[in-house]
């Protein structure tokens, strides 16, 4: 393997550059007294078959600056130390002049404009860019909270995500799988991390070979905040909130001409008090035997400290080296109070109180190195990175079930969960630009994981706690994976296309100590798996602003960590949950149709996609006898294929320049085939099965007399029905008030979260022998004050009228 990688990276560091089509482009910056306008950041952001290349430039001491580029149309924005963003569209074809620019000026320069803000949604040729920092209704909230108001993006009460309808999702941080995502359970993790940390996220619904071939669904991509304007600058906010919350985090960096150092430290508490009801009907011989009825109401407080710190060292005006490091210390507490009674022919035969206390701490460390370099040619560059991360988590329940009718017995216990991941990571991207608007990429990437997790049961026996062996086990799940890919890219008058291939050789280990009568067991498996993707588009018109993009990818859904993992979860003694360390990874090919136009202010893009997927894994949800009590066991398995299809439509217009609106819908639906056998029953259960949903939400920004922003944003999840289940609608406001003061260094928010206290969670699940309805919430309606202080960064104001007007040729944003 070593041979492997060592080769790869030779051929990185040797490729020979070839030709490609440059332009110089070039200008002079001053300010208001006529003076050179020294150290300015001048930032080029490409557009159309340029939409991978960002380069930034710095103005000498006489206020000049050149750079070299592709040919093609970018998005120019200069970054004065203070005052307005200057920002205009050009399509380079030539060496370019831009002249003078005076940046304390306003519009006199042609088609240059002074951007208030950046939109809040915008589209690129291969991802959905959704930008945090604009979004006044996730001030305060955690990411996972403000994930639910990213288009086609969706949070359920449980944290789970899902991407049109598709929880099999890749989430990463600044790129890379990273610790922040937590050991077993990401969407849980993402409550831990202040929507204020995130700069922006990427969805990438049909991902190229560039990335990895995991989750079907697609990729969402979380960028940190990172400050890279010279000079010190940043950002101070601070929260406060009922349900009862606290927050405060800050943005700092400090820019030279050779360095950039960047710091951004958090601390936030937040409580909730959800609610978790079941209704369980047991029949036999088709007529209901027992009826269960179940009420909890969890009781959560968080408490999170951490942060990042980095630094940048520009080597060269082509090399740099990056450093950054990524700290966190959390601690959950919660209490929860579950009241249990059932009935047997109308009668109340037993009721019981079960109470869980949990406590958990989490550790996270993650340190990031890398280096870039960029040849003499525009968007030839070589690109490596490395990382590793250690994360713990230790949480312990003490449990109490304590009848009060019946002939139950009172029972104690205490579960105790340790679990430990380290993760190491290297990989090496080169993008060598060809002759005639071409493009030739090609990397590898080692990432190597080790999860220990420790679980051990005790009960309280004679007033002494003794381990039950029967509900304890310690497993360690290794997977290493060697990925190399390459792709290239060409355009031919309006047609352009991106084709390529990805290969992942998967080793992963299951081990588990007390299998198998204690005797333990391992579980091995080594695959390699080649992953196609190509990407064709076509320009309507020569504006290049109605486009027709036709994509394909080959992905793969590994089983996570939990599902693999034996242990049967104690927090419900009903309802419980086991993993299946004999699980297979599902195949699934991707195919998307969409089109992109631009008709003055309002851009539309509607899309079609399919998806086929074999082995498809699932949770069978079933009555089993466990320990002499019947239950409700949930555990997963690979029960057939599954067809996946839908059409979404996201849009956006400018109805005023004091009204912007955008939203998006999303119509899918499934088809699945397949059944399982259970070994220990011999019962057979039939999982075919098909179902339609959809989904849609919509975003008002409007600007109100005073300066004061309105944001009201809503969904609509309708309900979904499958072999074993059926989903009702949820449905929920958000509401925000925002104001500039302080000249503009500050900005204080008030928001509402969950308006009208409906985002919950309602399930009918059934089977041969039983029905099952049950009812969650997370967190309930909230309220939040939040006020930020900006640090030589004045706040960009809205665009005024005749700015708008002039604003025909902003490409696809929303």
């Amino acid at each position: 393997m070593i041979k492997r990688i060592s080769f790869i990276f030779i051929l990185m560091l040797f490729s020979i550059p070839l030709f490609s089509q440059e332009v110089e482009v070039s200008g002079t910056l001053i300010d208001a007294a006529g003076l050179p306008a020294s150290y300015v950041n001048i930032t080029f952001d490409g557009l159309g078959d340029n939409s991978d290349i960002f380069e930034e430039v710095m103005s000498d001491e006489n206020g000049v600056f050149n750079i070299s580029l592709n040919q093609g149309r970018y998005i120019v924005v200069i970054q004065p130390l203070t005052g307005n963003l200057i920002e205009r569209e050009e399509n380079f074809i030539e060496d370019t002049n831009l002249g003078t620019i005076n940046i304390t000026g306003s519009i006199a320069l042609g088609q240059t404009v002074a951007v208030g803000e950046r939109p809040l949604y915008r589209l690129e040729l291969d991802k959905r860019v959704y930008d945090m920092n604009r979004d006044a209704t996730v001030r305060g909230a955690s990411l996972s909270d403000a994930l639910n108001n990213v288009p086609s993006v969706q949070v359920d009460s449980e944290g789970a995500i899902s991407l049109r309808g598709n929880e099999n999702v890749r989430v990463l941080i600044n790129g890379k799988p990273s610790a922040m995502t937590g050991i077993s359970n990401v969407g849980e993790a993402l409550r831990n991390i202040q929507a204020d940390q995130v700069e922006r996220v990427e969805v990438i619904t049909n991902p190229s070979s560039r990335y990895d071939a995991e989750g079907s669904g697609g990729v969402i991509n979380i960028i940190l905040k990172k400050g890279t304007r010279l000079g010190f600058n940043g950002s101070v906010s601070a929260n406060v909130g009922y349900q009862p919350q606290a927050g405060l985090n800050a943005n700092l960096n400090y820019r030279t001409e050779k360095w950039n150092f960047f710091v951004s430290p958090y601390m936030s508490y937040r409580e909730s008090e959800g609610l978790r009801n079941y209704e369980n009907y047991r029949y036999y011989d088709n007529v209901p035997d027992t009826i269960e009825f179940q009420n909890g109401k969890p009781n959560r407080i968080m408490r999170n400290v951490g942060g990042s710190i980095g630094l940048e060292h520009f080597l060269t005006d082509k090399s740099t080296i990056n450093a950054s490091m990524n700290l966190r210390k959390g601690r959950d507490d919660s209490y929860n109070d579950t009241s249990s009674r059932i009935l047997a022919e109308n009668a109340l035969v037993e009721e019981s109180i079960r109470s869980l206390n949990e406590s958990e701490d989490e550790y996270d460390i993650e340190g990031n190195l890398g280096f870039r370099h960029e040849f003499n040619s525009e968007g030839h560059v070589l690109d490596i990175q490395t990382s590793g991360s250690w994360a713990e988590e230790t949480e312990l329940g003490h449990i109490a079930d304590v009848a009060t009718i019946g002939n139950l017995n009172d029972e104690f216990e205490t579960n105790t969960t340790e679990e430990t991941q380290r993760r190491w990571l290297v990989q090496g991207d080169y993008v060598l630009p060809l002759e005639n608007n071409g493009r030739f990429e090609f990397g590898s990437k080692l990432e190597m994981e080790t999860t220990i997790s420790d679980f051990f049961v005790e009960n309280l026996i004679n007033n002494q706690w003794v381990l039950n062996p029967g509900l304890s086990d310690k497993l360690e799940y290794d997977q290493n994976i060697l990925a190399v890919y390459t792709q290239y890219g060409q355009r031919f008058g309006k047609f352009s296309f991106l084709a390529g291939v990805r290969m992942e050789n998967s080793d992963i280990g299951v081990f588990s100590e007390n299998a198998n009568g204690g005797t333990g067991s391992n579980n091995d498996k080594n695959y390699t798996d080649w992953f196609p993707s190509a990407t064709l588009n076509y320009y309507v018109d020569d504006a290049e602003k109605n486009q027709i993009q036709l994509s394909y990818s080959n992905r793969i859904r590994r089983p996570w960590s939990r599902w693999l993992t034996p242990f049967r979860s104690r927090s419900d003694d009903r309802n419980i949950f086991q993993g299946n360390p004999n699980l297979d990874p599902v195949k699934s090919q991707n195919f998307e149709l969409s089109y992109i136009t631009q008709i003055n202010k309002t851009t539309l893009t509607p899309s079609v996609y399919y998806q086929k997927s074999t082995g498809d894994m699932t949770v069978l949800r079933r009555l089993a006898e466990l320990d002499g009590n019947s239950v409700f066991l949930s555990m997963p398995i690979n029960a057939g294929d599954e067809e996946r299809y839908g059409a979404e439509l996201v849009a956006s217009t400018q109805f005023a320049s004091w009204w912007r609106l955008f939203g998006n819908v999303n119509l899918y639906g499934y088809k699945s085939t397949g059944s399982y056998l259970d070994p220990a029953t011999g019962v057979n259960y039939d999982l075919t099965g098909d179902g339609f949903s959809w989904f849609g939400r919509l975003s008002n920004n409007i600007t109100l007399p005073a300066q004061i922003n309105l944001q009201l944003n809503g969904f609509y999840f309708a309900g979904q029905d499958n072999a074993q289940s059926e989903r009702e609608p949820v449905w929920a406001m958000d509401v925000a008030l925002t104001k500039d003061i302080l000249n503009g260094d500050g900005t204080l928010s008030f928001n509402v979260r969950d308006m009208f206290n409906t985002r919950k969670r309602e399930m009918h699940s059934f089977g041969s022998n039983y029905d099952s309805y049950m009812e969650m919430q997370w967190r309930p309606r909230t309220f939040t004050l939040n006020f930020t202080y900006r640090i030589n960064q004045k706040k960009q104001r809205e665009r005024s009228t005749d700015e708008e007007r002039m604003d025909d040729g902003e490409e696809m944003e929303i």
